[in-house]
C-alpha cells in the first residue's frame, strides 16, 4: 500500500525464528510438504530495519522583530530517525503488522534542543495492528494521521519522505522546508496523533481514502480536545490529486499572548474549535520535470471575555473564528542521473477576524532553492537556501531545527514575531 512507501524506501533485513524453521522442516517430511507449505504462507514472518541520518551545516539569522537572532553557524539535525517494522500472517490475505520508530532527535547538540529538551530518541510513528488486502489497515499507536500520513506535503501525497521521495514540499526534512507543523508557511494542520486509531483503505483503480482519531485521555484542561481527521487521494499515471480534513475539538487561538506580542498559539480554549482543509496535487512530466501546488485553509476558534462598561455591569463570553490560508508551489528538475535542481515557494495570507493587530500583520512568505546530488541510494549531499518574510505579528520559523530569540533554552522558548529567518548550507543524508 502507498500508505507504507517509508518502509519501501529502506534497505528491509528480513529475520526468521530458528524453531519456526525447525518445526516446517519436521511437517514437511511428515506431510509430504503440503501441510508445511500451509505454514509459510500464512504464517510468514517479516522484519525489516530501516531508517536516516541527516545532518546540515549552516548559517542562520533571524532579524527584523523586537529582538533579533545575530548570524551565527550550527550543525543541523534534519530530522533523523530509525525504525523496527513488521509483519506476521494470520489467515488468509490478513496479516498482523507493528512498527517501532525513533526520532533521533538533535544528535547535533547532544539531545538537547533549542528548547532545553532532551530527547536523544523518542517515539515517532510507532503502532501495532492488521492489514487486509481486501478490507485495509488499521492500527492503533502513536502515528501520523491521515491529513499528513495520506495527504502530507512532505512526501508522494503522503508521509516524510522529503528528500527521499519528491512530494509537494520538496525541501522536506531540511531547514529549507515549507510545510509539515503549526509553525510552518504550510501544512499547519498536519500533526502525529498520541492515543490514535487510524485506518486506511485498500487502493481501488488508484483511489484511497483514510481517517484518524486522536483520544483526550488525560483532559488536563477539563475539555475534551480529542482530534481527528479524514483524506483521501486519486492517483492515475504521473498525476496525484488529495484531499483532507482536521478537526481537533476545544482548541483555540490563545488571544492573551497574541495581545501581548508573542505570536499566534492554539491553546485550549473551551466551546471552540480549529480546523484545517486542504488541496494537493503533483505531477511529473516526461521531461523529468516535477510540479507540486498546494492550498490550505486553517479556521482557528477564539473566545474573549468581555469587560464591564457604564450601561453593562455583565461580563460576556464572545466567540467566534479567525480564518487563514496559505499556498504553495514546487518546480524540480532532473538533470541527468545524480543532480535534481529544485524550487519552492509559498505565501501564508493574512489573519481575518483578528482580535489584535491588522489582518495583513500575520502574513509571511518563504522561498526554498538548492539542488542535490545523488552518489547512490544510500547516500546524497544537498545544498540549500531559504528566506522567510514575517509581517509584524507574524513568526513562521524552520521547519527543522527552528530558531529561538526569546527564552532560549527553555519550554517557552520561541521566535520573536516579525523576525525573519534564513538559513544558508548543505547537507549530508545516510538512508539504511
Amino acid at each position: 500500500m502507498k500508505a507504507r512507501e517509508e518502509e519501501k524506501h529502506m534497505t528491509p533485513q528480513n529475520n526468521r525464528c530458528t524453531r519456526r524453521v525447525l518445526a516446517v522442516a519436521i511437517l514437511a517430511a511428515l506431510s509430504g510438504g503440503a501441510l508445511a507449505e500451509g505454514i509459510l504462507e500464512n504464517r510468514h514472518v517479516e522484519t525489516r530495519i530501516y531508517g536516516f541520518l541527516n545532518g546540515e551545516i549552516e548559517s542562520v539569522k533571524a532579524v527584523g522583530g523586537a529582538t533579533p537572532y545575530a548570524s551565527r553557524g550550527r550543525i543541523s539535525d534534519g530530522n533523523s530517525r530509525i525504525g523496527f517494522a513488521g509483519s506476521i500472517g494470520l489467515r488468509d490475505d490478513i496479516r498482523g503488522i507493528w512498527q517501532i520508530e525513533g526520532s533521533l532527535n538533535n544528535f547535533d547538540e547532544g539531545g538537547v534542543n533549542g528548547q532545553g529538551k532532551s530527547a536523544t530518541i523518542e517515539s515517532r510513528n510507532t503502532f501495532v495492528g492488521i492489514e487486509s488486502k481486501r478490507f485495509g489497515r488499521f492500527i492503533v499507536g502513536n502515528n501520523d494521521s491521515v491529513y499528513r500520513s495520506l495527504v502530507g506535503s512532505g512526501g508522494a501525497l503522503g508521509g516524510n519522505l522529503g528528500l527521499t521521495v519528491q512530494g509537494v514540499d520538496v525541501w522536506n526534512n531540511t531547514s529549507a522546508q515549507l510545510s509539515g507543523n503549526a509553525d510552518s508557511l504550510f501544512g499547519r494542520g498536519e500533526a502525529r496523533y498520541k492515543n490514535s486509531a487510524h485506518y486506511l483503505s485498500p487502493e481501488w483503480r488508484g483511489f484511497q481514502a483514510g481517517a484518524s482519531y486522536g483520544f483526550d485521555e488525560q483532559r488536563t484542561t477539563g475539555d475534551d480536545r480529542a482530534r481527528y481527521s479524514l483524506a483521501a487521494r486519486y492517483s492515475i499515471g504521473a498525476f496525484s490529486i488529495g484531499a483532507g480534513y482536521d478537526r481537533q475539538q476545544n482548541t483555540g487561538v490563545d488571544v492573551e499572548n497574541l495581545s501581548k506580542g508573542f505570536g499566534m498559539r492554539n491553546a485550549s480554549v473551551s466551546g471552540v474549535n480549529t480546523s484545517f482543509y486542504k488541496l494537493l496535487a503533483t505531477y511529473k512530466f516526461p521531461t523529468k520535470t516535477s510540479v507540486g501546488l498546494g492550498f490550505e485553509s486553517g479556521s482557528y476558534g477564539y473566545a474573549v471575555q468581555s469587560l464591564p462598561t457604564p450601561g453593562n455591569i455583565y461580563t460576556s463570553l464572545q466567540t467566534g473564528s479567525m480564518k487563514q490560508r496559505s499556498v504553495m508551489a514546487s518546480l524540480s528538475q532532473e538533470v541527468g542521473y545524480d543532480v535534481t535542481v529544485m524550487l519552492a515557494a509559498g505565501k501564508l495570507g493574512k489573519l481575518d477576524n483578528t482580535t489584535f493587530a491588522k489582518p495583513d500583520d500575520f502574513g509571511a512568505t518563504q522561498i526554498s532553492l538548492g539542488a542535490t546530488y545523488k552518489i547512490d541510494e544510500q547516500f546524497m549531499p544537498y545544498v540549500y537556501f531559504t528566506r522567510i518574510n514575517n509581517k509584524a505579528q507574524q513568526n513562521v520559523n524552520l521547519g527543522q531545527s527552528p530558531l529561538h530569540s526569546n527564552n532560549s533554552g527553555q519550554d517557552d522558548a520561541f521566535l520573536a514575531p516579525g523576525n525573519s529567518p534564513r538559513a544558508f548550507g548543505f547537507g549530508f543524508i545516510a538512508r539504511f
